[in-house]
């Protein structure tokens, strides 16, 4: 190129630099000012109260962390403390020694606010005088990203006004919008797989909005009720789509003792809104009763440690959950070391569980029910071998001593009426010769039963009061005791897992799959511990527990599939597959699969345990989730007096036809897309599916009754198709 051409070329760009500069800066109001900018974000703040506005210069989007109280119709009509909250950047709940909950925000408590500018951002601090409750919130541009901070060290928790610090919400109107009905906007929860609230103009009087626990309730709080048919939140993330923009906030430091809340329009005021919300305090039950009743409270002593939440921006066609999957798959890969699967590693796309043992109990002790021992394992996969199914890892329950319900933490030897530690050996040498990995199901968090070198006054998880975290279990057989069940303080896990893993990998078992650990996470405050364990302290602990398991067995997998498993574990099972069906909650979607497809392989819960194992193929289909069975080699009536009796349909021989049929149906295909990125999906027609993966292969599931054309293809109801990259089928 001459210099002249060069020349002009330059001038053009400044040019138009410098005239999207001016438009840009026309939608930033002029008491805000300009704190950091980079190549994708610019930042700015009013230095009044903290308020800001994030400009994405990659979309050329403006993103306000409060509306603009001039447009709220209605506004004068609301109370003081929500009259602030939406012209707040923050807002706090704090308590009193009678449990009363407060709150209050920037323009509701009187703070005293300092503003000033930091590294790649500027800072906001606030203190109450009459609370004397204070805290530091730093804004900082991180790359492409807005990362927020509440610093521990700034944080003044309690006063001596017997006031204390219970809860923090950082920008929880920050991209809030009204419905509208030309918008097209939703909030993203992190419910079950992940779910949709979409803008309403009109919604139930009886809505009150999502309010729940990342990774669930801590057992340690002892709340008084759970909902048992609520899907797990198993992600620190939310996020907001309206028209052409959207975001997707990652909770970072603090994830452990936080909320997501959502709030559809009409709730109070007229914007939908999603927010985290850190907490400081524990939330527990004070016993008032020998009968466990009691009343809630918080704990005095504040969880310490830093707060942050990162918040990601996406424009135009990348605006949606798609979109918000993808940064958050990203976001797996940089920060949590998630690695790219290795077909060759685990070339499976079916999981058969088998289920060994459990027993009755009556006056005389316990009966052992033997389902499938090791021998007929063998039978089991001879005959699944003989019908063409080649790829499939086989997971073993109940192997250990006295079957699913025994007295852990002593599982070794194996049960005698499986064949024990020899049986068991065999079976794990026989599978290698096939190359067919053999998993352990095992839980290092619970201890059960008696005379099981457990001794639950010293190595029991205890509540803020001392009490023993226990569940009681009734039994079905008549004379027989109860089971009581324990969880185990975190490092004392640790410490059994180190004494029994060795004895298992010697055993030449190839792989274990932890309960518990992806779907429970508590706090410790037993005293007989060297320091209380907060549930950020679990989490490392039993990281380190995966990284000991990953040291002696060449698989390690857990249940659920907590957020922090990923990049620790090479396979998940039992992942959610929907989201939670109440009112607010619109349409569940794959946000985790989506993120997690061709980082982890993931399995459903066992398909004929299932009340509709035809609708659990098709959305292992649509999901990109791998099925597994679970199979007895004895008929699943044996098992009635016993507490495994919700297995009740195993028995091998009646599930073996659809198996065969799935396996030739499928297998192949999702072999194929099994190291693959989802990269779309997408609603072809209610109750029509599409998946997209990035090496172009399709999915269409129709769970409708109707016929569905795709690509001139039909796709019949109640099935789904295969499309390649061409689209031919």
């Amino acid at each position: 190129m001459s210099s002249k051409k060069l020349t002009i070329c330059l001038i053009t760009v400044l040019i138009a630099l410098f005239s999207w500069s001016l438009l840009s800066q026309a939608a930033i109001p002029e008491d805000f000012v300009l704190t950091a900018n980079n190549s994708t974000l610019a930042l700015y703040a009013r230095p009044t109260d903290g308020q800001l506005i994030v400009h994405d210069l990659i979309h050329d989007k403006i993103w306000y962390s409060n509306p603009d109280v001039k447009q709220i119709q209605g506004f004068m009509m609301l109370s003081d403390l929500w009259q602030g909250n939406l012209q707040s950047p923050v807002y706090i709940d704090y308590f009193d020694k009678r449990r009363n909950v407060r709150g209050a925000n920037a323009y509701f408590g009187d703070p005293e606010m300092e503003f000033k500018f930091i590294n790649n951002g500027f800072a906001m601090s606030y203190y109450f005088p009459s609370l004397e409750i204070g805290f530091l919130i730093q804004y900082q541009l991180d790359g492409d990203s807005l990362l927020v901070t509440v610093p521990w060290e700034h944080v003044q928790a309690a006063g001596e006004a017997e006031l204390q610090l219970l809860s923090i919400r950082v920008l929880p109107f920050f991209g809030a919008q009204p419905s509208a009905v030309d918008y097209d906007g939703y909030l993203l929860v992190p419910d079950g797989s992940g779910g949709l609230m979409r803008f309403k103009e009109l919604v139930s009087l009886s809505q009150t909005g999502f309010n729940q626990w990342v990774y669930g309730l801590d057992p340690a709080a002892a709340e008084p009720t759970y909902d048992f048919y609520r899907e797990p939140v198993i992600m620190p993330v939310y996020g907001l789509k309206y028209l052409d923009q959207a975001f997707l906030a990652v909770m970072e430091q603090g994830q452990e003792a936080a909320k997501v809340l959502a709030t559809p329009g009409g709730i109070i005021t007229d914007f939908n809104w999603v927010a985290g919300e850190f907490w400081y305090s524990q939330s527990i039950i004070m016993r008032t009763s020998r009968q466990g009743s009691g009343i809630r409270i918080f704990d005095e002593n504040p969880i310490p440690g830093d707060r942050s939440v990162r918040f990601y921006f996406l424009g135009n066609e990348q605006a949606n959950y798609v979109g918000m999957a993808k940064v958050y798959r990203e976001y797996l890969i940089k920060y949590q070391n998630a690695k790219r699967l290795d077909l060759s590693e685990w070339p499976a796309p079916m999981m058969i569980q088998l289920f060994g043992a459990d027993y009755e109990t009556n006056i005389l002790g316990p009966v052992m029910q033997q389902m499938t021992s090791f021998d007929q394992a063998k039978i089991i996969v001879d005959l699944l071998l003989e019908q063409g199914i080649e790829n499939f890892v086989l997971s073993y329950t109940g192997w250990n001593r006295l079957g699913a319900f025994g007295n852990l933490p002593r599982r070794l030897p194996a049960e005698k009426a499986l064949g024990g530690n020899q049986g068991l050996l065999e079976l794990a040498e026989y599978l290698l010769d096939l190359e067919i990995p053999l998993l352990l199901t095992d839980d290092y968090t619970v201890a059960r039963g008696t005379r099981n070198g457990f001794q639950a006054s010293t190595q029991a998880s205890r509540t803020a009061f001392n009490d023993l975290i226990k569940v009681t279990t009734r039994r079905y057989g008549i004379g027989g005791s109860d089971l009581v069940t324990y969880l185990i303080s975190p490092p004392i896990s640790l410490e059994f897992a180190k004494r029994d893993l060795p004895q298992l990998a010697a055993l030449k078992v190839q792989g274990i799959t932890h309960q518990s650990i992806g779907e429970n996470l508590k706090s410790d405050h037993n005293p007989n511990a060297s320091r209380k364990i907060q549930r950020r302290d679990a989490r490392q602990i039993y990281q380190d527990l995966l990284k000991y398991t990953k040291e002696n067995f060449a698989y390690v997998g857990a249940t659920t599939g907590n957020a922090y498993l990923i990049g620790l574990v090479d396979y998940i099972t039992g992942v959610p597959v929907r989201a939670t069906k109440d009112t607010y909650i619109d349409e569940s979607i794959p946000f985790y699969q989506i993120a997690t497809h061709g980082l982890i392989t993931n399995y459903m819960d066992p398909i004929n345990l299932s009340t509709n194992p035809k609708w659990e193929i098709l959305r292992s289909i649509e999901y990109g989730v791998l099925p597994s069975f679970m199979l007895t080699a004895e008929p699943s009536w044996k098992l009635r007096y016993t507490l495994s009796s919700s297995l009740y349909s195993t028995y091998y021989l009646d599930w073996l036809t659809d198996i065969v049929q799935y396996y030739q149906q499928a297998s192949a295909s999702m072999l194929a897309v099994h190291d693959q990125f989802i990269v779309n999906h997408l609603k072809l027609r209610e109750d029509v599916y599409l998946t997209e993966y990035e090496n172009g292969i399709q999915f269409v599931v129709n769970y409708s009754a109707r016929p569905y054309i795709y690509r001139g293809v039909e796709v019949a109801g109640g099935t789904f198709a295969v499309f390649n990259k061409e689209g031919d089928q």
